[in-house]
């Protein structure tokens, strides 16, 4: 059984009807040994709220990246679809998750083409997931570069990436060495770290993606759950952490050099301007637009 609520911003492995309450305010727990915070991400490859997320998670990072750290768990949101539903987004099949990420993506206008449910669907989120540990073995200052490049090719190119040949050449795009690489994977050590996470989301009772879970050196923490709103995000890490808020926006010139590609909404979210002023911004500046999903994708 699975689930993904529009409402909450929220998928999840299981229904979230018996869902252990964690508490969305900030309150004491014991002191970390970070210089501010750390995040723990519980997420998955293939999570579209964790892709609506996205726009909110950057700016985060902009502004607060130096000040904290963050690593992610991986919950393995697809095991397979034997015996899988969805009854509260209408899932039983690949082909209904099709319409389901259309609707993520009008929701939050961060851009989807779901047509690889419909072409070539996945099987499971756990290769995605099992790769992505490989590379943290390999070059963990890649894991996040690599999460982003493999999303990037699912939500916005429509590619299948349970495929392993997929998930090895965008690896070796980054540099990592693909026998290395393909030993981790095939050799079930990789998979064997993905399922360390497995255990740890279910002993810190997340049962849907995304969930922040903030803790701060002073003792304090604070847990999200759902797609936020950048605003929500801030005021957590704030409220945990006693950081003063960050008053500087950045030009489109410096947007595009921190970011060095993303969506339109990406940008806008950013910089806080329209879609509009946003495409008028980065075209203004040189940017190369690329149509995608319906939108535009921006790099440098």
């Amino acid at each position: 059984m699975s689930f993904c609520d529009i409402k909450t911003g929220t998928c999840a492995p299981e229904a979230p009807a018996n869902e252990p309450s964690i508490d969305h305010d900030v309150t004491q727990t014991e002191s970390v040994n970070h210089i501010f915070a750390e995040i723990l991400y519980a997420t998955d490859p293939i999570c579209s709220h964790c892709w609506a997320l996205e726009p909110a998670w950057r700016k985060l990072l902009y502004h607060y990246g130096a000040n904290v750290k963050f690593r992610h768990v991986y919950g393995g949101l697809l095991p397979g679809w034997q015996g899988f539903q969805d009854t509260g987004a209408g899932i039983r099949k690949p082909a209904d998750v099709a319409p389901h990420w259309a609707e993520v993506a009008q929701h939050y206008g961060q851009p989807i083409d779901p047509s690889v449910w419909l072409t070539d669907p996945l099987d499971s989120s756990y290769p995605p997931s099992i790769a992505v540990h490989a590379v943290r073995m390999l070059a963990p200052e890649h894991e996040e570069i690599f999460l982003r490049r493999i999303r990037e090719a699912l939500f916005l190119e429509a590619k299948n990436i349970a495929c392993f040949e997929l998930l090895a050449e965008y690896a070796q795009a980054l540099g990592i060495d693909g026998q290395q690489f393909t030993t981790l994977y095939q050799s079930g050590v990789a998979e064997a770290s993905f399922r360390r996470d497995l255990a740890e989301i279910r002993q810190l009772g997340v049962r849907g993606f995304p969930t922040l879970i903030i803790q701060a050196n002073a003792g304090k923490r604070a847990v999200l759950h759902g797609s936020q709103p950048y605003a929500r995000l801030e005021q957590a890490l704030l409220q945990a952490t006693g950081l003063e808020p960050a008053t500087q926006t950045p030009t489109p010139e410096q947007a595009l050099k921190a970011y060095q590609s993303g969506t339109t909404k990406e940008f806008a979210e950013l910089l806080n301007r329209s879609h509009a002023a946003t495409a008028e911004a980065l075209t203004a500046i040189g940017a190369k637009r690329t149509a995608i999903a319906g939108d535009a994708f921006w790099s440098i």
